[in-house]
């Protein structure tokens, strides 16, 4: 009886762990963000700003990445940063009185983001660069609502080599 219990919990374990695996995390996922009313860390290091048109209406949205606290350029090698074991990353867009955050949560690693063309839109593509590799795309709906994509999951990865500006 005992063994049938302990064969019925571990089957129900793997249950469990398979579903939430299945149900998070996956490609096919599709996050809605709308505007919010957060604080900006507009304080802390101001690491990219750029004005893009993302769904095609003419207007310029504001694009901007802060890291909190800011690296700090290593003296005896210039070009290379110094960073501290987390930092609060923020990756925010401006449209109008709009303020949608992309991004806004502690990284032990870095961010990078570029613009890509997706037809009469653009996407805003995020690689994190941590404990693994994590790439999402961020596009403006018609209902002037993000949506995120996730493109590419890898946790537990060895970064081998970095484009990134920060080193």
């Amino acid at each position: 009886m005992m063994k049938i219990v302990t064969r019925l919990a571990l089957l129900l374990l793997v249950f469990v762990i398979s579903a939430g695996c299945t149900a998070s995390n996956s490609a096919n996922d599709l996050v809605k963000i709308k505007a919010e009313s957060a604080p900006i860390n507009e304080g802390a290091f101001l690491a990219d700003s750029m004005h893009q048109d993302l769904d095609g209406d003419g207007e310029l949205e504001q694009i901007r990445m802060y890291i909190d606290p800011a690296p700090v350029e290593d003296q005896s090698k210039p070009g290379q940063y110094l960073w501290n074991e987390r930092h609060h990353w923020q990756l925010v867009v401006k449209r109008g009185d709009d303020t949608y955050f992309l991004y806004n949560n502690y990284l032990s690693g870095k961010l990078k983001f570029w613009i890509e063309n997706r037809g009469s839109h653009k996407a805003i593509v995020l690689l994190e660069e941590g404990k693994g590799l994590r790439m999402d795309s961020f596009t403006l709906n018609s209902a002037k609502v993000f949506e995120r994509r996730m493109d590419y999951n890898q946790y537990d990865s060895v970064l081998v080599k970095s484009s990134t500006t920060f080193k």
